[in-house]
């Protein structure tokens, strides 16, 4: 399948992704910063968000010079996001090699990502467009209320799935709806085009986070073997899996550790769940995809060459379904 994927990108954009540049150059940023993001959130990584922000872009036709900052700037606050996250969850690895929190320490890895977050807001600003300045401070805030609203519900444990499905929006789909929203704004298209493409990166980032809630219960997973569970974090399959026993729900919600009762059982069926769920959000992104393509298209050489663009962001939506690791 990656390989499927990877023949229908131009190798000209794969090239872009993979040189980009992610040290933070700043006359403020000291070496020891620097070196401690590079040996943590920015090592390897699939650089997936610069590369759908690239690839919409392409969609709209916008020039790989006018993306560099926007598509750069995604990938660094989720590497700020990962360096606050590998603190707050008590991680020990990250994509396999030890997280910025043993690396170094819990403070310097929230002052790392700290700067990360105003190193991208500066950059923004240099590149011109205010509103897309303004839309990255609320995808910053997002993330920060989408941890808050998390922290409370496993001190409350009072788990909804429409407290579920916030968190995933705040926290993941805030990001992945920059990634189709910022090309769409800098190609100049019509708004209510705009505001679909920003509704294709939501669904994609609910799809993503509720795969990413499957990959504790799979052997290929990179992740700390249940550490959601460790933590007495609720994720979406740990959800399913406590609806499924109404009488640990109970026990649950009355105080009793999630990690004494979590058995495994019915486990797979609550992955199941998640995995539907997940397919759903993906069938709406398609659906909003086919959308923009009638409202870009007006003659058959528009239509040839957006069915041609559109294939990679089509994979991406399968990768994001069948993910396992």
């Amino acid at each position: 399948m990656l390989q499927d994927f990877l023949s229908t990108i131009p190798l000209k954009t794969l090239k872009h992704v993979k040189d980009m540049d992610l040290n933070i150059s700043s006359d403020n940023c000291t070496k020891a910063v620097n070196e401690l993001l590079q040996s943590s959130v920015l090592v390897g990584g699939k650089r997936l968000r610069p590369l759908l922000t690239y690839l919409v872009g392409h969609l709209y036709g916008v020039d790989f010079k006018t993306l560099d900052p926007y598509a750069r700037s995604i990938e660094l606050v989720h590497a700020a996001s990962l360096s606050h996250d590998d603190v707050i969850d008590n991680a020990t690895t990250r994509r396999g090699v030890p997280s910025i929190n043993i690396q170094a320490s819990n403070k310097k890895a929230v002052l790392a990502g700290d700067y990360l977050l105003s190193d991208v807001i500066v950059s923004l600003t240099r590149a011109g467009n205010l509103e897309l300045v303004g839309e990255m401070a609320k995808v910053i805030q997002d993330l920060a209320i989408g941890e808050w609203i998390q922290s409370d519900a496993i001190e409350t444990r009072q788990y909804t799935s429409a407290l579920i499905e916030e968190i995933a929006i705040k926290k993941t789909a805030s990001v992945m709806s920059w990634c189709c929203f910022a090309p769409a704004i800098l190609a100049d298209i019509d708004r209510s085009t705009v505001e679909k493409s920003r509704q294709m990166g939501i669904d994609l980032g609910i799809a993503f986070q509720l795969m990413d809630d499957t990959l504790d219960f799979s052997e290929e997973s990179q992740k700390d073997a249940n550490l959601d569970l460790d933590n007495e974090l609720v994720n979406s399959v740990i959800f399913q899996w406590l609806c499924f026993h109404p009488a640990e729900f109970e026990k649950y919600k009355n105080g009793e550790s999630l990690s004494k009762l979590y058995t495994g059982d019915k486990i797979e069926k609550a992955v199941e769940v998640v995995r539907d769920a997940a397919n759903k959000h993906i069938e709406s992104a398609r659906n909003l995809l086919e959308e923009i393509e009638k409202d870009l298209c007006s003659n058959d050489k528009e239509l040839k060459a957006f069915q041609k663009n559109k294939k990679p962001i089509l994979y991406i939506f399968d990768y994001l379904t069948q993910r396992r690791h």
